[in-house]
């Protein structure tokens, strides 16, 4: 019998006071896509499709997912709130169906030119919440004037009472994952600045001993930062053998490996050698930062 009637349970307005957080909406289209192909498919209908708000709208929602379309005239349709079936479930906030959807008198046919293609005969909408605001729709629908029974009319709420647990739980670990990037960040800032004063500290220590731990410490806090606290280790005592700093006062010069090589009567590998070591000992990243470390420490004058 043609009419459109209400189908339990559902209640409450449908449209919020204010503007639905774009990531909650992103996370609703990301569900929405497999959940009207699986809806379709345990339903068995025609036709299933579904959108959420459109984005910075309150009272509109955007039909971007279809399953078993026969063309594409509902695709990105803007369903407002009080037109069309869709926008009647969306102000109520309780799932509608309608039998024989062209004749009905009780829906607004703002958009049966893009429905008539697709020759529906019965609609079932259902609307989906976050909280109490409808932020999206879905649809299943029947191209026979055939009711939708008691079985898919259960079937296809406990559906979407399911993509609002999962959008529940998305949101949230979008929040949290965000929260804690955040305080990471913070994290991450605050040790920067402990570095820099700590630096700044080191240049009015006299004591070369203490400039030293102080210089492993600033280290140390650097790789942190950098996301690299596995890097090697600076020696514990940052010692340097005396034909390590005979390189390393050359290097200071200026010299190239090779005549390093010539001035000490060693090998280019040996020289590429020590000042492996070297680097090693003292947590130096290039050998221009091995002399500055070294001369900080009292190494070198």
């Amino acid at each position: 019998m043609p009419g459109t009637y209400p189908v339990p349970p559902g209640g409450g307005r449908g449209a919020g006071p204010a503007t639905v957080p774009g990531d909650l909406l992103a996370e609703l289209d990301r569900l929405l896509a497999p959940s009207v192909r699986s809806l379709r498919h345990s339903c068995a209908v025609d036709l299933t499709f579904g959108g959420s708000l459109a984005p910075g709208s309150r009272d509109a929602i955007t039909i971007r997912h279809l399953d078993g379309h026969l063309g594409h005239t509902l695709r990105d349709l803007h369903v407002r709130a009080g037109y069309g079936l869709g926008g009647k479930v969306f102000s109520m906030g309780r799932p509608l169906v309608v039998r024989d959807y062209f004749n009905t008198a009780h829906i607004v046919h703002a958009y049966d030119r893009a429905v008539a293609p697709e020759r529906i005969e019965t609609v079932f909408a259902v609307p989906i919440r976050a909280g109490e605001t409808v932020v999206g729709l879905l649809y299943l629908a029947q191209r026979d004037d055939v009711a939708i029974g008691d079985r898919i009319v259960a079937r296809a709420v406990e559906h979407t009472r399911r993509i609002e647990r999962d959008l529940a739980v998305g949101v949230e670990v979008r929040r949290r994952t965000a929260a804690y990037d955040e305080a990471a960040t913070r994290d991450h800032r605050a040790v920067a600045d402990a570095r820099r004063d700590l630096d700044e500290a080191i240049s009015l220590v006299g004591d070369p001993q203490a400039r030293r731990r102080l210089r492993e410490v600033s280290q140390r806090l650097h790789r942190i930062t950098a996301g690299d606290d596995s890097a090697p280790q600076p020696a514990a005592d940052g010692v340097l053998s005396a034909r390590e700093l005979d390189v390393l006062q050359l290097v200071a010069t200026g010299a190239a490996n090779g005549d390093i090589a010539a001035e000490l009567g060693l090998r280019p590998n040996t020289v590429k050698a020590y000042l492996r070591s070297i680097a090693r000992k003292l947590g130096a990243t290039n050998r221009t930062h091995a002399v500055s470390l070294a001369r900080e420490s009292g190494l070198l004058p």
